[in-house]
């Protein structure tokens, strides 16, 4: 039988297919389009109306969230990381970023090197603290539950943190990099090319790195399968110390970026890392714990919020409304009740996997315990009239 002409070219351009297999658009990938464009045009829908009721300013507001969301997200996913491969809460993160900011800060300010060097640097200096680290400590304590690490984790943040007072003092301190004039769009909505436009440009890269690698190639293909079933990976022949390494190195360098910029937009500082801490453990539970894409969703959500609720805040803080005084300063209470909805209704997180060990949240297991009654009832109800 002869084949046909589109047989005779799909076979002539099998390479090619299979080149750009990755991008083709399969139904499952035109559905998760489909649902983002939705989530998009919601979005954009409830910004608009929140413009028609507190002003042109909600925009300013929703572009400071997105600036500290990048930020979380960058912060979220080397977190994440870390307990998706090691099964514990690395509390010593928030103090990896902080070290992280004063190594930029000592090559961009004593050293008199752009703030570009300095992140470089940092990145670098902490893949190798992040590689120490799991060689000197946390290796012994593999095998003996999550309690262990955690504990040790504590022990090392508070290290660092008391090293960066002796060397460094406690005065809070700049980077050395000019942030130029704000870019005035409309009047009551302006942009800053190095607080807003790099550090949104830096966050999304690292979403693009961390996409691409965990999708298409064979280190994160080898992490996905760590984190799914370590003994498993380890019988299918996965050099699963190298997955370690490479994740705590990954994790650093993610926080090393994070501390960076949060630096940028505030200051340097030795507790500036751990108070932000709360908030990137608030970001990866409210996406889904131990999923990378989970922390991006997370800390989309985190950042918008917290940041969106300002104007709302400030109207309920007029006096001929309630008059609460400081209103404004609420706002980060926001996220943490985000986090308790999200535990209720989804202990699992809005993108995590919902386990058999998980359990239901307690609201939704009132909920579906409650419409299996009534179901049983209805069933018994029918069930009398037909026998009757």
């Amino acid at each position: 039988m002869a084949d046909s002409p589109a047989t005779e070219s799909s076979v002539a351009a099998g390479p090619h297919a299979l080149r750009w297999r990755p991008f083709h658009l399969t139904a499952a990938l035109r559905r998760r389009i489909l649902r983002a464009l939705i989530v998009v045009v919601i979005f954009v829908a409830f910004v608009g109306g929140l413009t028609a009721a507190f002003g042109i300013s909600i925009l300013q507001y929703t572009l400071y969230g997105f600036r500290t969301s990048a930020i979380v997200i960058v912060a979220a996913i080397g977190l994440t990381l870390i307990y998706g491969i090691r099964g514990f809460a690395n509390f010593a993160y928030g103090d990896l970023m902080t070290l992280g900011a004063y190594v930029a800060l000592f090559v961009n300010v004593n050293a008199q090197l752009s703030i570009i060097w300095g992140a470089i640097t940092s990145f670098f200096v902490l893949v190798l603290v992040g590689i120490v680290l799991e060689i000197l400590i946390f290796s012994r304590l593999e095998g003996r539950g999550p309690v262990a690490p955690i504990v040790a984790s504590v022990g090392v943040g508070l290290i660092i943190q008391n090293g960066i007072y002796v060397v460094a003092e406690a005065q809070p301190r700049l980077f050395s990099v000019s942030l130029g004039q704000e870019v005035q769009i409309v009047p009551g909505l302006g942009i800053s090319w190095l607080r807003d436009g790099v550090i949104l440009g830096v966050g999304l890269g690292f979403m693009l790195v961390i996409h691409t690698l965990l999708t298409y190639t064979n280190l994160g293909k080898a992490m996905r399968a760590t984190a799914d079933n370590l003994e498993l990976a380890k019988a299918t022949g996965i050099d699963t110390k190298r997955v370690t390494y490479a994740t705590w190195a990954l994790s650093c360098g993610f926080a090393s970026i994070a501390g960076v910029l949060l630096g940028i937009i505030s200051d340097v500082q030795p507790l500036r890392g751990v108070t932000s801490l709360l908030l990137i453990f608030a970001a990866v539970i409210v996406g889904g714990i131990g999923s990378a894409y989970g922390a991006m969703l997370g800390g989309l959500v985190v950042g918008l919020s917290q940041e969106m609720v300002v104007p709302l805040l400030v109207w309920l803080g007029r006096p001929d409304v309630l008059g609460i005084p400081h209103a404004d300063a609420y706002n980060v209470a926001v996220p943490f009740l985000i986090l308790i909805l999200v535990l209720l209704f989804r202990p699992s997180g809005i993108a995590g996997r919902q386990a058999a060990i998980v359990p239901r949240g307690v609201l939704a297991g009132a909920i579906a315990k409650a419409r299996a009654a009534r179901r049983t009832r209805l069933a018994a109800i029918d069930a009398g009239r037909k026998s009757g």
